[in-house]
């Protein structure tokens, strides 16, 4: 019986001490909501567009952890997918693909990741975004926010501040054989410093190089600084579309965040892109029957935006804005499209 009792405890305390090494698996989630009124519509969330729309921002649910196999490795990994169903006609369409990987997370050497993920030119914006997930999200402005699969992701250890991240598409993958797009190299890289959270450190630089994931080659510097209540952030950004040599250019944005109270915070944004690759100035060119887009001789997209915040909880946001988009799109022989879309919005987001 004592031998008994003693294997049994063994076996309890194996048992006991490998659970303790895996991490329960999170579950989480967002859900996001807006009413906005659009003269267009080119700058619609998904389920939005012209009038007056209800616009769902991204919402989705999730699950992530890590399993230690070691002191200094982790098995980590993430799966992730956007809910559509608050729109009419995603009723049979309810999810679609966001982050999932599966990698191994050292303390030492970094974090190595496989699967689907922002990649890493997305990640140089840091948080200086002040209208991100809305329908005035800087990728309305500037092309290469995007998030793939078939990815390998390098993330480096933080290093005296500095972080290097990496992505690589899998070619063979990602694109169907003997269809990668000639002169694209699928790669992307960011080199950061400082804390984009604005806690250990009250500023945010990067630089970043996508050399042709998603279409467009493009340079990227970021930076974001916070002083008391006050954040300042910019984003500049040149990009050349890998298809079209006559789409290339320049492109910036400006946002300012103030700390009125604990709970409500004021914002604004004024930004620039005349390089025809960013998200709505795509859809302006979508709309132009028949385009042919090598004929296109310039293209020009400003966007200014104020807005507030107000916290009801750590979790529950809610939000208001007005922005403009002024757009145009011109040929040698005519211009095509010289326009204005104003969106007043408001929202309500909630995670768990």
């Amino acid at each position: 019986m004592n031998k008994f009792a003693l294997s049994t405890l063994a076996v309890a305390l194996s048992a006991t001490s490998l659970m303790a090494q895996a991490e329960a698996p999170q579950f989480y989630g967002a859900l996001r909501a807006s009413v906005t009124h659009a003269d267009t519509g080119f700058a619609s969330n998904p389920g939005g567009g012209e009038g007056t729309q209800l616009e769902n921002d991204f919402s989705m649910i999730g699950v992530r952890g890590s399993h230690a196999v070691s002191d200094t490795l982790n098995v980590v990994y993430q799966a992730e997918v956007q809910v559509n169903g608050m729109d009419q006609d995603n009723g049979k369409d309810p999810f679609s693909s966001r982050n999932t990987y599966l990698g191994l997370d050292s303390s030492q050497l970094g974090r190595l990741i496989f699967g689907r993920h922002d990649q890493a030119f997305m990640l140089a914006e840091g948080k200086v975004d002040q209208f991100n997930l809305t329908n005035t999200d800087m990728n309305r402005l500037l092309a290469g926010n995007n998030r793939h699969g078939d990815q390998v992701m390098y993330f480096s250890p933080n290093m005296a501040g500095f972080q290097f991240i990496g992505s690589y598409l899998l070619e063979d993958d990602y694109y169907a054989s003997g269809k990668a797009p000639e002169g694209v190299d699928p790669y992307s890289v960011t080199v950061s410093y400082g804390d984009k959270m604005m806690k250990k450190q009250p500023f945010f630089f990067a630089v970043a190089y996508n050399g042709g994931i998603g279409g467009d080659e493009a340079v990227r510097a970021t930076g974001q600084y916070k002083l008391g209540d006050f954040k300042i952030g910019a984003v500049y950004q040149n990009t050349q579309d890998k298809e079209f040599d006559n789409l290339d250019g320049n492109g910036f944005i400006v946002d300012l965040a103030y700390g009125l109270t604990e709970k409500l915070s004021l914002k604004a944004r004024y930004g620039q892109d005349d390089s025809g690759n960013g998200g709505y100035i795509g859809k302006v060119m979508g709309s132009l029957d028949g385009l042919d887009k090598t004929t296109v001789d310039s293209t020009k997209v400003t966007n200014y935006a104020v807005g507030a915040d107000y916290a009801l909880s750590k979790q529950t946001k809610l939000f208001a804005h007005y922005s403009v988009f002024d757009a145009e799109v011109k040929t040698a022989a005519a211009t095509l499209y010289d326009d204005t879309d104003n969106l007043f919005t408001v929202g309500m987001h909630y995670k768990f």
